[in-house]
């Protein structure tokens, strides 16, 4: 089965109460990362490390590795229906126009652990530049620019940076590389707006093809944002439940500031490095197929466009292939 493939780019720091939109989420480097974790995650009720024991000290030493924690995305309350975000939630959709729902990202948060470190998307494994060690669900009282609250979730991460990569670490150590991008699997996606869940090879429905963040007014007159939202729900007993087999983590990396002025998700506005966006495009080693690769989002703007190369260039040497076919049936 292909899998319809998202990921994202989280948008969200915090200054005292409120949540400020940025561009990709800033990691902290963790100097004593054993005693400034736990004060992050030891007394969080929603705490998971592998195989529920705490993280293994040993095996990840501050000799081997560097430890960064960054909060690496929020979720969304969504309205009865299921699918419409609450206008207190409309910020927290991401530049790409992806979001969680509350019960999505409590029902896959854990996908994060043992996941990949990578740089740029360079998504081979014999690449990795170290993993993701624990992650902590952090309920969070939010409160948007006009003062509306709302009760959701940050994902928080303990990424471990091999010091192998000399380089690498170098440049997080000095500041100079702060920002991460992730990147996940999803098997449906649901449009925010008319709810419609859609698989491995559903037509988008008009929403999510042409109308990803543009705002509109719900059923009660009031502004709210289209979005696609990772995974899917399920009503059961009255109650929206997430799949959580519709939804997977599966890395996150290290990636320097959007570097495409005015990026979108449907359209380009200013100027675009094609040359740049085919290096970083042919980062995405894993997902060789058209039928893979037009399902995947990363998190960061560059890479979107990225894999927008990607996808075109695939879709070329496809018509390519299918036109010697016919040439040489003539």
């Amino acid at each position: 089965m292909n899998e319809r493939r998202c990921n994202n780019e989280i948008c969200l720091a915090f200054a005292g109460a409120k949540a400020v939109n940025l561009d990709l989420p800033l990691a902290t480097v963790l100097h004593n990362p054993r005693h400034e974790w736990n004060l992050i995650a030891g007394k969080n009720k929603s705490r998971t490390a592998s195989a529920k024991i705490d993280v293994d000290w040993k095996k990840f030493s501050q000799e081997k590795f560097l430890f960064s924690h960054v909060s690496i995305c929020a979720s969304v309350v969504v309205e009865e229906d299921g699918h419409t975000i609450v206008p207190a939630c409309a910020e927290l959709v991401n530049n790409n126009g992806n979001a969680w729902t509350n019960q999505m990202l409590k029902a896959t948060f854990k996908s994060f652990i043992g996941a990949e470190n990578y740089l740029e998307h360079d998504q081979d494994e014999a690449h990795s530049k170290g993993k993701i060690v624990d992650v902590v669900l952090r309920p969070v009282k939010h409160k948007d620019s006009k003062g509306r609250e709302s009760d959701i979730y940050w994902a928080d991460l303990l990424v471990a940076t091999s010091r192998k990569h000399e380089d690498l670490v170098s440049d997080i150590s000095s500041g100079k590389l702060t920002t991460l991008s992730m990147g996940g699997v999803a098997n449906y996606v649901t449009c925010s707006r008319c709810g419609k869940v859609l698989g491995d090879d559903d037509k988008n429905c008009v929403h999510i093809e042409n109308q990803l963040l543009q705002k509109y007014k719900n059923s009660k007159g009031e502004s709210t944002i289209t979005a696609e939202l990772c995974g899917r729900m399920e009503k059961k007993n009255g109650i929206w439940v997430a799949d959580p087999k519709s939804w997977k983590f599966i890395e996150a990396s290290w990636v320097k500031h959007p570097a495409f002025v005015g990026a979108v998700i449907n359209h380009y506005v200013g100027d675009v490095d094609i040359k740049t966006a085919s290096y970083r495009a042919s980062h995405f080693q894993l997902f060789d197929t058209l039928e893979n690769l037009q399902h995947l989002r990363v998190a960061d703007r560059p890479g979107a466009i990225s894999l927008r190369v990607a996808i075109a260039e695939l879709k070329r040497q496809k018509h390519e292939a299918m036109l010697d076919r016919i040439a040489r049936r003539i």
